[in-house]
């Protein structure tokens, strides 16, 4: 399998966008976020009622937006007329829930930044739509030219067997360990077709696994990345010392800065 046009011996992908101070999956997270150069953008992708692909994480709107209920009961006008950014702070009020489409265009300005494309329609949630969903969005990355700097995320081992059976290796698939995370109806070791997985010790994420686990990866030809609800000294010198070669970070300019005092970023 191709891989990802890395620039540095370890990356830093914004969680998000720039997630810690701005409203997240937002452009005006995107747009904060790619000030500082990070080697990724990781979003968030669900399908509206009418089928138009929109960028948020959650499967309902309410923490996020004034709004209530899940992404696929709302219309695309729905979904644009709800405040997404108020939340995180009067200055970004009136910040709308971008479409994957607006953010194709304005990441044409930024062909060095990769992607992590996570889809949040699962089909144990809601079957033949999460199909559809997954289809509409990698086509989209093919007609815009990102998919081969970019990985597909998905918490469902059901959905990502789906992807790998039916686009091949041109997808880079993001996975999770342990396996059990992505939920039921998995037919397959997850590392039989994943490009990279995401090393988690618990749900929560809290704790570096052991090297062992990292060492385990490598041997089966997957990448080992890294996510840390909150980025510290000590998670990231034990991670790099277990051989992680990406960080998925909350707050990428203390990630990036971090990384450059080690000598491991540009």
């Amino acid at each position: 399998m191709e891989k990802l046009p890395y620039r540095n011996p370890v990356s830093v992908a914004a969680h998000r966008g720039n997630s810690k101070f701005c409203p997240e999956n937002t452009m005006a997270s995107f747009r904060s976020a790619v000030e500082l150069k990070p080697d990724m953008l990781e979003i968030d992708l669900h399908m509206t009622k009418d089928g138009e692909i929109v960028m948020m994480h959650d499967h309902k709107v309410d923490r996020t937006t004034n709004g209530t209920g899940l992404v696929r009961e709302h219309t695309l006008a729905g979904i644009r007329s709800l405040d997404a950014g108020s939340w995180k702070g009067e200055e970004f009020e009136g910040e709308k829930v971008p479409t994957f489409h607006e953010f194709l265009e304005f990441m044409r300005d930024y062909p060095e930044i990769m992607l992590n494309v996570e889809l949040k329609d699962y089909p144990a949630d809601s079957g033949a739509f999460a199909y559809e969903s997954a289809e509409k969005a990698i086509a989209m990355m093919d007609a815009f030219g990102v998919t081969e700097r970019s990985t597909v995320n998905t918490w469902s081992g059901e959905l990502n067997e789906w992807i790998d059976e039916k686009y091949g290796k041109r997808i880079k698939i993001h996975a999770y360990h342990p396996q059990e995370l992505m939920g039921k109806n998995q037919k397959r070791f997850v590392y039989d077709y994943a490009y990279c997985v995401c090393l988690f010790s618990t749900w929560e994420g809290t704790k570096v696994v052991p090297k062992r686990m990292f060492d385990f990866t490598r041997a089966m030809g997957v990448e080992p990345w890294v996510y840390y609800p909150v980025d510290t000294p000590e998670v990231y010198d034990a991670s790099i010392a277990n051989g992680a070669v990406l960080f998925t970070s909350n707050d990428p300019a203390w990630a990036l800065d971090y990384l450059r005092k080690k000598g491991l970023h540009d």
